[in-house]
């Protein structure tokens, strides 16, 4: 099993086994948190928070609402193209953080239909994991706009 934690050890997520590759997202906003992805069924993943778990399936994994200890920026992007406004695929996703020491965990899509998708994924920030248990997973980088 594999945990990655924050800092003050407040927030911890864990999953079975290694991803099958990291990705270094170089989107608008993934750069900026410097995280490392790695991404999991959300079947596979259980958060800790305070000595509490919740399944990433259950609903409140997955709403706009972060789970107590946690704290949400909602990545809600809208591109205008020819004048009109288009919601980027990318939108309506939840990046995470503890609550107490801001360190970046996990983001969810918190769409409903994403939401209600038990087969989507949630990107866990490898970058919180023993990196020494992530030996030969492959490290991915996604080239993209950054602002």
């Amino acid at each position: 099993m594999l945990s990655a934690t924050c800092h003050c050890g407040r927030v911890r997520l864990t999953a079975p086994v290694p991803p099958p590759y990291r990705n270094e997202c170089h989107c608008t906003v993934c750069y900026k948190y410097g995280a490392i992805w790695g991404y999991y069924p959300k079947t596979d993943v259980t958060i800790t928070i305070d000595g509490s778990d919740t399944p990433a399936t259950d609903p409140a994994f997955s709403t706009t609402t972060p789970l107590p200890g946690l704290a949400y920026y909602i990545r809600d992007d809208t591109t205008v193209a020819s004048g009109s406004p288009s919601v980027s695929p990318r939108g309506h996703l939840a990046f995470a953080r503890c609550a107490h020491c801001g360190c970046m965990t996990h983001w969810v899509g918190v769409k409903p239909d994403y939401a209600e998708n038990p087969k989507q994924r949630v990107g866990i920030n490898t970058r919180l994991m023993v990196q020494e248990e992530l030996a030969g997973v492959e490290h991915a980088v996604t080239k993209g706009p950054r602002k």
